[in-house]
């Protein structure tokens, strides 16, 4: 029988008709009605369902005498497949980004996708009914969906605000969880931190999207939007298979690192001790504002952080002992007073800085290591060593992955040559690719996770109160916007890891920098794993190999204006190349007026939406950040000036 959503959808106004779905009398029956009750042997067991297998040693229902740990990992089995089978894709089709008008954009398409029914479609052009008919879509559904729409938290689901109600959870200005009725919505960008079109997605003129073109382009539009809507839902299920329905891929990557690791938690007490030791990445304009039309080069670690978490070793205890020196054996982190020439890291506001001069450093014992290796620090006046007795390296959960990951893009590499790109092997070996790059990368930051800054939200509507009282959300909304509130209180959560480990594989990090620096010849930018300078010497130089420098690109231009704000031209195509933390579009020639000392004006390309409702385009002025060095310094520099005799450059394979 054919089941036409518009009869569903008569109470929200005048909706423009969507596509019928076509099923069959008994799936319809299903499709409204959910599935049936279960039987009596796949019921949960009663009062113990939280309780580990192996603690339920109860007969099972049959009599028969077996255990009832296994009626217990039967039943969450099927329960754990139940919930990845309703796995659903919300994705909008909205009016193309203009940053010049400035125009407000509204979703005009919306496609509800999952293999359980046949996609649900609506076109609207009024925005009031659009929502209203996407929200009785998601509510009609019979059984408890769990749907995901990419990078949805601070687009697509921005659209729904107004009537989305409950508790909710933000990570940023984004929604990362929400509830309609018995359905949870997700981003999926936090379990798939990447453009699906590093996937797959198909290509389409966004110019007929606009609102004079898009009626004559309907079908194309549509085909479009379910075809992002099924490569998504194809990854989001294959991800769901391998690691359950985590919220996060740093979720993921821990509970793979648990599965041959156990770490203590730190207590509140300790976690404010050693956060004191845990820093970002080391950013730097090694020189000053440059322009060089010379050779330079671009090198890069593979896999930074995966690789120190696999070669060194970091403290996993909560048992610490401090004491006023000397270095020992045990010792993890320092803190001391030293002149020192660029060894440490100190932060300067939200970043960082790798001052020259007499200041205190707490930092780490790789990062010390290397700076007397290199000397580049003296008159030492040690305040406190923290020993940390317990530690382990990370190479059981770093080198099954990373070497598997070599071997699929070796085969990938193969099938695209062999023109077998597309097929459904092909896309296979991509999902795993992305699954085991983003597990690598995002194993260390769980542990410095901070509790302190999470937050729990609901929404109400004007007026409204959360379910527990205005008084256990601090008394008055957060945000009072036009159609809703927001109210927010600080989260109960004190679960810390152990940002001690975290503080260590950091350290690492930079210590690993550090060297490279040391051992390059004029170098002029550095950010975390990656050194531009004219030749790196006595390093490991290899295309893949586990920690081993890569050179990723040569330039016959240098141009540096400030942190992750530089340009350079490629030397193998005359390509020009600009790095601008959020400011993606900006142009070579605006680095260049940037480097002559002039302010520029960006736009982003794409509109931002806010929690309130709102729309812009973020607008920004620029400056150069760092100065033209006149002067030669006083001391020095830490690097090499020319590439030493008979130094081999590097040790290379």
């Amino acid at each position: 029988m054919d089941f036409d959503l518009n009869a569903l959808l008569a109470g929200v106004g005048d909706a423009s008709p969507v596509a019928a779905v076509s099923i069959s009398a008994d799936d319809f029956s299903a499709f409204m009605g959910g599935l049936q009750a279960l039987p009596d042997d796949d019921a949960p067991p009663p009062d113990d369902d939280e309780l580990e297998p192996t603690e339920i040693r109860a007969k099972a229902p049959n009599g028969q005498g077996a255990p009832r740990a296994v009626h217990d990992r039967k039943y969450r089995g099927k329960r754990k497949q139940r919930q990845i089978d309703n796995i659903a894709i919300l994705d909008f089709e909205t009016d193309p980004f203009d940053n010049v008008s400035q125009e407000l954009i509204f979703p005009f398409l919306a496609v509800l996708y999952s293999d359980n029914f046949e996609p649900i479609i609506i076109w609207e052009e009024d925005n009031a009914k659009f929502v209203a008919a996407v929200i009785a879509a998601i509510e009609s559904l019979p059984e408890a969906y769990t749907i995901y729409a990419h990078n949805g938290g601070k687009f697509d689901y921005m659209f729904l605000m107004s009537k989305l109600k409950g508790r909710m959870m933000f990570k940023g200005r984004g929604i990362m969880t929400a509830e309609i009725g018995k359905h949870e919505l997700r981003d999926s960008f936090h379990i798939i931190p990447d453009r699906l079109a590093n996937f797959k997605k198909d290509h389409i003129d966004y110019e007929d999207m606009r609102k004079d073109k898009r009626n004559a382009h309907r079908d194309e539009i549509v085909k479009y939007c379910i075809n992002d809507c099924k490569y998504l839902l194809d990854i989001v299920k294959g991800f769901a298979q391998r690691f359950g329905l985590k919220l996060s891929i740093g979720q993921a990557a821990m509970a793979k690192i648990r599965e041959d690791y156990k770490f203590e938690r730190l207590s509140d007490t300790q976690d404010a001790f050693f956060r004191d030791f845990f820093f970002g990445g080391r950013v730097e304009c090694l020189q000053g504002r440059i322009r060089r039309k010379e050779p330079y080069k671009l090198y890069d670690v593979n896999s930074m952080y995966p690789f120190v978490m696999a070669e060194y070793q970091h403290p996993i205890g909560n048992v610490y002992f401090q004491h006023p020196g000397p270095i020992g054996p045990d010792t993890i982190f320092i803190d001391i007073t030293c002149n020192s020439r660029g060894a440490f890291i100190l932060k300067d506001g939200l970043e960082t800085k790798a001052p020259h001069g007499r200041y205190r450093f707490k930092t780490t014992i790789w990062e010390y290591r290397v700076a007397k290796k290199h000397n580049l620090i003296s008159s030492e006046e040690i305040h406190a060593c923290i020993d940390m007795p317990l530690r382990t390296n990370f190479a059981k959960f770093v080198r099954p992955l990373y070497d598997e990951r070599q071997v699929i893009k070796a085969k990938l590499n193969a099938m695209r040559e062999a023109g077998l790109i597309g097929t459904t092997e092909y896309d296979e070996l991509v999902k795993d690719d992305m699954f085991m790059k983003f597990l690598l990368n995002n194993g260390y930051g769980k542990f410095a996770q901070n509790p302190r800054r999470y937050k729990e939200n609901y929404v109400t509507e004007v007026g409204g109160e959360p379910e527990d009282g205005a008084d256990a959300w601090c008394g008055s909304p957060l945000r009072m916007c036009e159609d809703y509130w927001i109210w927010q209180r600080p989260s109960p959560s004190d679960r810390f890891n152990n940002v001690a480990t975290g503080a260590s594989i950091t350290g690492a990090a930079r210590s690993v920098l550090l060297d490279a620096i040391c051992n390059s010849v004029d170098p002029v930018y550095c950010d975390t794993d990656s050194l531009i300078c004219r030749e790196l010497t006595d390093v490991k130089i290899h295309k893949t190999e586990l920690g081993a420098w890569d050179l990723e690109t040569e330039m016959s231009e240098i141009i540096v204006c400030g942190k992750k704000l530089y340009g350079y031209t490629k030397t193998s195509d005359g390509k020009q190349v600009t790095k601008a933390k959020g400011s993606s579009q900006l142009g070579y020639d605006k680095i260049e007026r940037l480097f002559n000392g002039e302010t520029v004006d960006s736009i982003s390309f794409g509109v931002t939406l806010t929690k309130a409702g709102d729309q812009y385009y973020m607008k920004r002025r620029i400056n150069a950040t760092v100065t033209v060095k006149d002067e030669p310094d006083d001391e020095p520099p830490i690097w090499r000036c020319s590439v030493p005799e008979k130094s081999g450059l590097s040790r290379s394979q």
